[in-house]
């Protein structure tokens, strides 16, 4: 069994450790901004993996859930009302990967910092998230006890990730040079909208909208909506609220 996977409906395995999990109960996110310890945000699209990080982190004295992201976009959205301590966090995720959070906090200046946990163990893939900021890397097949320490690790400012981090330089916003109306059409993208829904609300025919959609995604350098959605809100462009 993956880990990760509900089992026999009731709990969500970690190797080196089982963490029972009532399958009649959604845990709570604790969202007590004085309740002492380490401040936690938990990133993850998957429900049971993510109440078993949960039940896991519940564990621990020291530790505190102050919110809980089914995506990326979510997560930065938590990252602005609670400025965790520490953000656990997902590289693969709807609407905005683990990667474009990893950016967004370097662009913002957010102090959280950052453990990667993923089933995803590839070199491209630690050596993406070191390059973007992670702090540390686990894969979900972690003990819960490895969870833990590498926590409290990184919130005491350790670095377990060994290898040399070189810096990316941040993109520099102001090159795209968006008109209110294209700023417009991207706001209605990043919030799913389609094509008939924004031309409606912006007063646009299709034909209109189509042709700006076309230089506004030659500014952004991306060919699809999705990608211009994502590098709308890595590069700050648009605020999430």
């Amino acid at each position: 069994m993956l880990a990760g996977q509900a089992h026999f409906g009731k709990s969500w395995s970690l190797q080196g450790g089982i963490v029972e999990v009532d399958a009649n109960t959604r845990f709570k996110v604790v969202t007590e901004v004085d309740k002492p310890g380490i401040r936690i945000v938990v990133a993850e699209d998957h429900p049971v993996v993510a109440d078993g990080i949960v039940a896991v982190l519940a564990r621990a004295k020291d530790m505190v859930v102050v919110g809980q992201a089914r995506n990326g976009a979510e997560a930065i959205k938590l990252l602005k009302d609670y400025q965790p301590d520490i953000v656990l966090l997902d590289l693969r995720m709807p609407v905005v990967d683990g990667i474009g959070v990893l950016r967004w906090m370097r662009h913002s200046g957010s102090k959280a910092r950052t453990v990667i946990l993923t089933i995803f163990g590839s070199d491209s893939d630690v050596s993406q998230a070191i390059q973007a900021g992670a702090n540390a890397y686990l894969l979900k097949d972690t003990s819960p006890d490895e969870i833990l320490k590498t926590i409290r690790r990184v919130h005491r400012g350790e670095a377990p990730l060994s290898w040399e981090r070189r810096q990316e330089p941040a993109p520099n916003v102001n090159s795209v040079n968006l008109n209110p109306l294209e700023l417009d059409i991207l706001r209605l993208i990043v919030q799913g909208h389609d094509n008939r829904t924004i031309s409606s609300q912006l007063g646009l025919g299709a034909n209109a909208l189509k042709y700006i959609l076309r230089g506004l995604f030659a500014k952004l350098e991306v060919k699809k909506r999705a990608a211009a959605a994502r590098l709308a809100i890595e590069r700050g462009i648009l605020d999430i609220g």
